[in-house]
């Protein structure tokens, strides 16, 4: 979840995030191939993306932002070094991921992000709209789709959790959306992302082209253990996925590894292990275009900026990497779920 911390800061970083895969309905052990899913989604969808996520080998993808970065100075956006950056890209993608989910686009940040994106090899980016105030921030993403538009299969977030938190209502949404969908080339699937509860609303549910929400049973089911968090969430995805007849593509989910005596290493190994293990990619042979997908790993890198802004030691905490790019023991889960 952007939670406490990351509404405080992820508004000036331009994370991405990157999805990981899931096994078919019918699941399928892990490291072997993924069944053709019986749907034709995959080859008639318009979007590049859907096709990507829903094809016999759905992608890994994660949710990133800078592992040396503290956002909260503006300064910190052009002063990072593109060689950091670049660091962080490839341990992202000798890990196996082959896309990246961005929370906000800073003009020093995001295009650094996106080029070295495309040097190191990944197929997905999901940049994201932080402010829908900021007509720079949302011309700034357009370019960038417009110059990418034929070296990753695209879509755009527009938002997180602006919403649920008051920092935007529904109408500057809309107005944000249009902005945007004037200056996109065709095939551009847009979303927001907002917690779980926010998709009661009839608003919520039918923005956009498909559902990215956050879904977090460390928030919402405090009192669940690792094994059965992980299917609260597919659970809650697949009934938001009937309720609102569109695809649902689980944005943010997952367990911290420190902060409370509860989360530890090895709880968060235990949480992916039970959520990958059903599959990558889900659906219902009778509704295939209601496609659920939990390939996306939150997140990348812990962040103690975080912690520090948000006062929730959790916060820090969330990586599948520490901030000096060392790999936690959740890691191995996502190394493992990867077809051969």
């Amino acid at each position: 979840m952007i939670s406490a911390t990351a509404r405080l800061g992820f508004a000036l970083i331009g994370g991405w995030l990157v999805v990981g895969p899931e096994m078919g309905s019918a699941g399928v052990a892990w490291g072997q191939r993924e069944p053709t899913p019986p749907a034709t989604l995959s080859r008639e969808s318009p979007f590049r993306l859907f096709r990507e996520l829903t094809g016999p080998r759905p992608p890994r993808l994660i949710s990133y932002s800078p592992s040396q970065l503290d956002p909260r100075n503006p300064a910190n956006q052009n002063a990072l070094a593109t060689t950091s950056l670049q660091n962080d890209l490839k341990t992202l993608k000798a890990a196996g991921f082959d896309g990246l989910i961005l929370y906000g686009y800073n003009e020093s940040v995001g295009p650094r992000i996106a080029a070295l994106a495309k040097i190191e090899g990944f197929t997905i980016l999901l940049p994201g709209i932080w402010d829908l105030r900021s007509s720079n921030e949302i011309d700034g993403v357009a370019k960038l789709v417009q110059l990418h538009r034929d070296d990753f299969a695209l879509g755009v977030v527009v938002g997180n959790e602006g919403i649920t938190f008051g920092r935007y209502e529904p109408i500057d949404l809309e107005i944000a959306a249009a902005r945007l969908r004037a200056q996109l080339p065709p095939g551009i699937p847009l979303t927001t992302s907002e917690p779980l509860g926010s998709y009661d609303a009839e608003f919520v549910r039918t923005f956009g082209d498909f559902l990215a929400p956050n879904i977090h049973p460390v928030f919402d089911q405090p009192e669940l253990n690792p094994v059965q968090a992980a299917s609260w969430t597919r659970t809650q995805a697949a009934d938001l996925a009937q309720r609102a007849g569109k695809p649902v593509l689980v944005k943010e989910t997952g367990f911290p590894h420190a902060g409370k005596p509860s989360y530890t290493p090895e709880t968060q190994k235990q949480f992916w292990e039970a959520y990958l293990r059903p599959g990558l990619l889900a659906r219902d042979p009778g509704h295939p275009d209601l496609w659920r997908y939990h390939g996306v790993a939150f997140e990348a890198f812990d962040l103690p900026w975080k912690a520090e802004a948000s006062q929730l030691p959790i916060e820090k905490s969330w990586g599948l990497f520490d901030n000096n790019r060392r790999p936690q023991p959740a890691l191995e889960v996502w190394r493992i779920s990867r077809p051969r």
